[in-house]
């Protein structure tokens, strides 16, 4: 008779956010979470929708405090434990606010992959998550679109905006430029550019956002800027983009 293979099982504790959950069986959710200690983890709630105190913490927005269990023989941890962290009651009354946050941990949930840490990922998307429950509403698309061309960098997909991507010409100072998302940036005139158009001060105030400077981003600067992102995070998802 073979011996028996003991399973390795461990008990792992993080801060993380919900990303996503799902009904599974009668009572089960199926939770997707953005860990700081593990990345993207996947895991099933026992119960969860049958009991109304073990995770009442389980919600989208504010930092948790969770506790799961991961096993070699299972690719779905079990999560044991929610706790919150950090509520973040100031995002829940404000439709825009909660729009915001939503569309940023959409962003993130198609870039981290499992067992692996994004400290600056992770770092940006809850400084976001802050800055929106202090912010006034004019502020929110400035503030996600700061944030977003941060992730998208983050991410490694930073779109390059000082000079052609195929040809290395510097922009020109106070010229607008086009942005073509799939290329990875800037494309000048003189090597087919197509994409969105940037003027200078447009294009300027990005690449401030870029290094950390959270400078006056205008409400159509902003929508072009959340429009980059966006595009560049599916873009990258789908393996179109360079």
């Amino acid at each position: 008779m073979a011996p028996r293979v003991r399973l390795s099982t461990q008990r792992r504790r993080s801060a993380a956010l919900l990303l996503r959950r799902v009904a599974y069986g009668e009572s089960d959710w199926i939770v997707q979470l953005f860990t700081e200690v593990d990345g993207a983890v996947s895991a099933i709630a026992r119960r969860a929708r049958r009991s109304s105190k073990r995770f009442a913490a389980l919600e989208p927005l504010h930092l948790l405090r969770v506790e799961y269990e991961v096993s070699d023989s299972r690719d779905l941890a079990t999560l044991t434990e929610v706790k919150l962290q950090l509520p973040r009651l100031g995002l829940t009354t404000s439709l825009a606010k909660m729009e915001a946050a939503g569309s940023a941990l959409r962003w993130v949930r198609g870039t981290i992959t499992r067992n692996t840490p994004e400290p600056r990922l992770w770092a940006e998307t809850n400084s976001l998550l802050d800055r929106l429950v202090l912010c006034d509403e004019t502020q929110v698309l400035a503030k996600l679109a700061g944030a977003g061309l941060r992730l998208l960098d983050a991410a490694g997909w930073g779109l390059e905006l000082g000079q052609c991507v195929r040809c290395a010409k510097v922009c020109p100072e106070n010229s607008r430029v086009r942005i073509d998302v799939p290329a990875g940036g800037v494309v000048c005139r003189h090597c087919g550019s197509v994409g969105k158009v940037a003027s200078s001060l447009q294009r300027r105030r990005f690449v401030e956002a870029v290094e950390g400077v959270d400078g006056p981003i205008d409400t159509v600067g902003a929508k072009l800027a959340i429009d980059l992102v966006t595009s560049a995070f599916e873009a990258h998802g789908r393996g179109e983009a360079t």
